[in-house]
């Protein structure tokens, strides 16, 4: 059998190797973060919030895991160029990048504000962009890496309600295949995960904000696997992406969420037919 399928499997799959997650003190973010350091994985947590980084190390860290915090605003270049240069003076390596860090907020699309727009595009698509080419200067000298991009499910088909989130994502993803191609050449792999309803508390929180708790049970009904998504479920194919199972995938983007695009998607509006009346 060939030797990345034996691996993936394997408790020490990424040991030796520095992986860098943004956006990782909570949600998806410290799933992955645990996935990998429980696999041997020295894992850099990089968020803007100190004391939910801290938190989240502390919890890693009692675990066994070899964790480093990082307060990163990922808007800033210059900060993210500094947060890269930091991690390699300490570690000499970044082996895998997620780009986890994001946000958004529900808006009808004709309602989206200058200040609402700039905020989400300059958060999901310039941040991720500042990231990957930070990062990526480095692997390439270190002979590759495999960077890792959260976006969005459903970006063929929209979600209504978060036109400037999809547009951020799917600027993401248009970003990943071109650069998929320029840094190929330097072993480097880069692919999109797109998660749909995924259970965890910031899901919850802007589904409430958005509408309220009935739109999960309507989703739910609708995914053709019958349940939401665990963070469990993103954390294992970024590991599978990321290990050397995936060495022949690059530029691919990924959706996971049970079948339910395929059902035709959500919506984080409410039904016109209940608004008005």
């Amino acid at each position: 059998m060939p030797r990345g399928v034996t691996e993936v499997f394997n408790a020490a799959l990424f040991s030796g190797q520095v992986v860098l997650i943004t956006g990782g003190g909570t949600g998806l973010g410290r799933t992955m973060a645990e996935l990998f350091g429980h696999h041997g994985a020295t894992v850099v947590i990089a968020g803007r919030r100190q004391a939910v980084l801290e938190d989240t190390c502390d919890a890693l860290s009692g675990q066994g895991v070899t964790v480093m915090a990082q307060v990163l605003d990922i808007r800033d270049r210059e900060a993210v160029e500094n947060a890269v240069a930091e991690v390699i003076a300490r570690w000499g390596r970044i082996d895998v990048l997620v780009n986890n860090a994001g946000g958004q907020f529900p808006q009808a699309a004709l309602d989206i504000t200058a200040r609402g727009l700039d905020a989400v595009i300059r958060t999901n698509l310039y941040g991720t962009i500042n990231v990957s080419q930070a990062v990526a200067r480095t692997m390439m000298k270190a002979g590759g890496g495999v960077i890792v991009n959260i976006v969005v499910s459903s970006l063929e088909r929209g979600i209504p309600g978060v036109a400037h989130t999809v547009a951020a994502r799917a600027g993401v993803v248009g970003y990943m295949r071109t650069v998929a191609r320029e840094w190929g050449p330097y072993n480097i792999r880069i692919n999109a995960v797109g998660p749909g309803m995924i259970d965890t508390p910031g899901f919850r929180q802007e589904i409430v904000q958005a509408r309220n708790d009935s739109l999960i049970e309507e989703t739910r009904k609708q995914i053709p696997l019958g349940r939401l998504g665990t963070p469990d479920d993103i954390a294992a194919l970024v590991a599978f992406l990321a290990s050397p199972a995936a060495s022949y995938i690059t530029g691919q983007y990924i959706t996971v969420d049970g079948g339910n695009s395929l059902a035709g998607g959500i919506s984080v509006l409410p039904d016109p037919a209940v608004a008005d009346s």
